[in-house]
């Protein structure tokens, strides 16, 4: 059994606290570094991101080539599936859960009156502030789907969506999570204009683990929404072929909070299966993939019939369905001798799909204490939202000079990929007979074609420097059907003709400067530009508002052919050291966007009716600076007796601001730090970890994204207890109990995404984080 020191993931990557803390962890590592150490050999590191880790994993989302820690420069986080075990993950969110600048958004969809438009659970990554579709997301190397927002009231403000986000997993089949913060778009391309999201699924060996037949049974439960899940799975290898097939079911309840109001009623069930084939032959290694994953969650919105504007008074439920299904083929070519020393290649194809359906209802009018006959209202609506994606990719690595002294390290590769896109959205409202067809945007078809290198070059044995650069080539082609000319026709005098091809041709450089002094430390300097293309949706999208508080005559959404890319300069400072006393890492971190894409902005006109007219624009500057530090320190180091003691601090502080208006960006988290002691069995039969998280009270906050003021959630601090025992070799328990002191708090992000189009309804108890809960499970090898 792993400990916790060896495993990706913790309390997030960088980790700080009592200065004197930081003082011993930095000098002992200094200190440390191997006793035999060549000035020549590669050092031997952990996981990049992660307070707690092993000595010899490696990174690969910061360069797409396997790379120990301390080689690896800029900041990351890593979680692998034993981490999110021990941790007591239930959901998408538990990877970053103890990060100071990573974090998932949830929304309680419990603040707006008009629930139809809007969506449970985690809609987004945040990294640094950045999120939606400014981060890139892939799961096994293939782009996910964008996170869509044109059926939302609140097209302005950027912090929530209308129409699904970009939660398509079940976080059982992960087998490692990492993240890239800061732009990365020289080797992701476009979307990874604030950093990339990476996931992994498990192949044959992570079950087999040498032998030629193995299984895994796991089941789990977790309080905090009444979820059960369970985990099946078993793999056999014969000859130079594995084979493995893997299932993941989880049904649960709605996310509890802990305020007076109770959340709306939920039950969601969600299957996946996953399914790998490994050969080798020679030089060649072929891995195929087959995955389905889908979810369906029903919710009665009794906040939007309750909420002091209701649009229904009678009842609202909503029914949302996930699908996601995919097929990959890998290739890994090694050769003894040839032109490159591996060839990683490519092939897949997925299709990612959501509907919301929604029945709501109001009672009829009242009249002399009778209802009235015939005044009731009632509205049916569905809402598809499909993505399909076919791809190639393929990356070549070449190291020259010799086996025991390289001097250079070339890395190129291609990205090929054709998306489409489309949107149906009917709706049948007795208020409103004509309003059948709402189509939000045209079907488009979407050409990505990319093309990086990377080259780092070792200088006089302790310098790098590592220039990459990336031309991306995209081209979108709206394809309007009939339900979408008829919707731009509807707009009166502003229909206009169906909007034109967007192609855009992007260079993203970055340069890394890093210095070793020692094969246990690294001071590293970079600069990368990101780069987002306008989505489908933004392209062609087309709305249109209802009367409503802020415009009592409504407004219309219309295209805009004019749409570039966004771009962003990030820059990182940092230092890490790795040895015998523990890990330690501190960056400092600065970056500028520029042309950010906003949705609903006026366009000074109106139409006959008064109505204002929105489009989407370039229009927004912004940056985004702070620090994150971190460090986990080993007390065996000093004393044998305390083999198995580790005390870990992490803290992060980022500060954003919207240059166009001078005014906060609201998509910035507070200041978060998180800290931890530990022991683990040196013998590896159990161990345990108590960790508390400090949330700063949230103070900058921009109130005219919002119709009103928005809620500030007050400073809190959490504490968490996790615990693991191993009875035999092949029986695992992990439990965990979360808030322990029954804390009453707010997230941020999920407060922000409360508020609703209708005035600020959802700040009330109903957004309460979870109060106390744990989580047990048991797992079974053969």
């Amino acid at each position: 059994m792993k400990k916790f020191s060896d495993l990706k993931g913790g309390c997030g990557i960088n980790a700080a606290g009592h200065p004197v803390f930081l003082v011993i962890v930095a000098i002992g590592m200094a200190l440390q570094p191997s006793p035999a150490a060549d000035p020549e050999e590669e050092s031997v590191a952990g996981d990049e991101g992660s307070i707690v880790n092993m000595l010899d994993d490696v990174v690969v989302v910061g360069t797409r080539t396997e790379r120990p820690w301390i080689d690896s420069s800029g900041s990351t986080v890593s979680a692998n599936a034993e981490h999110l075990l021990r941790t007591g993950s239930q959901d998408l969110a538990g990877f970053a859960k103890y990060d100071p600048t990573v974090s998932l958004p949830f929304d309680f969809s419990s603040g707006d009156g008009a629930f139809a438009y809007g969506q449970s659970g985690y809609g987004s990554i945040n990294i640094r502030g950045a999120e939606g579709n400014r981060i890139a997301i892939e799961l096994d190397g293939i782009r996910q789907p964008p996170q869509y927002v044109s059926t939302s009231f609140d097209l302005g403000s950027g912090d929530g969506a209308g129409g699904v986000g970009r939660d398509y997993f079940d976080p059982a089949m992960f087998d490692l999570v990492e993240v890239l913060k800061g732009g990365a778009s020289a080797l992701y391309g476009s979307d990874a204009l604030g950093g990339v999201v990476a996931f992994s699924t498990p192949d044959p060996e992570n079950i087999l683990k040498g032998k030629n037949a193995g299984g895994l049974l796991r089941t789990q439960y977790f309080s905090a929404n009444e979820s059960i899940a369970g985990q099946v799975g078993g793999a056999f290898k014969k000859g130079n072929t594995s084979v493995m097939l893997l299932y993941a079911g989880r049904h649960g309840e709605e996310t509890a909070n802990n305020g007076y109001l109770p959340p709306n009623p939920l039950d969601s069930t969600s299957n996946s299966g996953l399914l790998k084939v490994e050969h080798t032959t020679g030089e060649h290694i072929f891995r195929l993939g087959l995955e389905l994953f889908d979810r369906d969650t029903s919710i009665n919105a009794r906040s939007a019939v309750t909420s002091p504007f209701p649009v229904f008074t009678k009842y609202v439920y909503n029914q949302q369905f996930l699908d996601r299904q995919r097929a990959s083929l890998k290739w890994q070519y090694t050769p003894q001798a040839g032109f490159v020393d591996q060839l990683d290649s490519h092939v897949y194809w997925q299709h990612a799909g959501s509907r919301s359906d929604n029945d709501s209802a109001s009672k009829p009018r009242v009249a002399g204490g009778a209802p009235i006959p015939g005044t009731e209202r009632t509205r049916q609506q569905r809402i598809n939202f499909d993505t399909d994606i076919a791809g190639l990719s393929s990356v070549a690595r070449r190291d020259f000079g010799s086996e025991d002294k390289i001097l250079q390290t070339v890395m190129a590769g291609i990205d090929l990929s054709l998306e489409n896109g489309d949107n149906r959205y009917t709706r049948v409202d007795s208020g409103a007979p004509g309003d059948h067809n709402r189509t939000a945007f045209a079907p488009t078809e979407t050409t990505r074609a990319g093309l990086f290198v990377q080259d780092e070059i070792k200088i006089a044995r302790r310098w790098f420097i590592t220039p990459g650069l990336r031309l991306d080539y995209q081209e979108m082609k709206p394809e309007p059907n009939q339900a979408y000319l008829d919707r731009l026709a509807e707009m009166g005098r502003y229909s206009q003709e169906p909007p034109e091809s967007y192609d855009n041709l992007s260079i993203a450089p970055r340069l890394t400067l890093a210095w070793k002094p020692v094969d246990t430390m690294q001071v590293y300097g970079s600069w990368s530009r990101g780069v987002r293309n306008p989505s489908a949706e933004e392209l062609s999208m087309i709305f249109d508002h209802p009367p409503s508080g802020g415009n009592p005559a409504g407004a219309l959404t219309v295209p805009n052919p004019g749409l570039q890319e966004e771009l962003s300069d990030s820059f990182e400072l940092g230092y890490k050291a790795d040895g015998k006393a523990g890990r330690f890492q501190t960056a400092f971190f600065y970056t500028r966007y520029r042309d950010f894409i906003e949705n609903g902005v006026f366009t000074g006109e109106v139409d006959g009716d008064g109505r204002e007219i929105l489009t989407t624009m370039n229009r927004g500057d912004a940056e985004i600076y702070g620090f994150e530090i971190g460090g986990v320190h080993h007390l065996g180091y000093w004393n044998p007796r305390a083999e198995g003691w580790q005390l870990g601090l992490s803290t992060g502080k980022t500060i954003g601001t919207n240059l166009t208006e001078d005014v906060p960006l609201n998509s910035v988290e507070p200041w978060k730090t998180a800290a931890f002691a530990g022991y683990e069995d040196p013998d590896g039969k159990f161990g345990a970890r108590v960790t508390g998280l400090y949330t700063a009270a949230v103070d900058r906050v921009d109130d005219t994204t919002n119709q009103g003021t928005f809620f500030r959630p007050p400073s809190w601090f959490t504490l968490d207890l996790a615990a693991w025992w191993q009875p035999t070799e092949d029986i695992a328990i992990h439990a965990g109990l979360n808030n322990i002191f029954d804390e009453k708090y707010w997230s941020w992000g999920s407060v922000r995404r409360g508020n609703g189009h209708l005035g600020g309804t959802g700040t009330d108890d109903r957004s309460t984080a979870p109060g106390r809960n744990f989580s047990l499970s048991v797992t079974k090898t053969f």
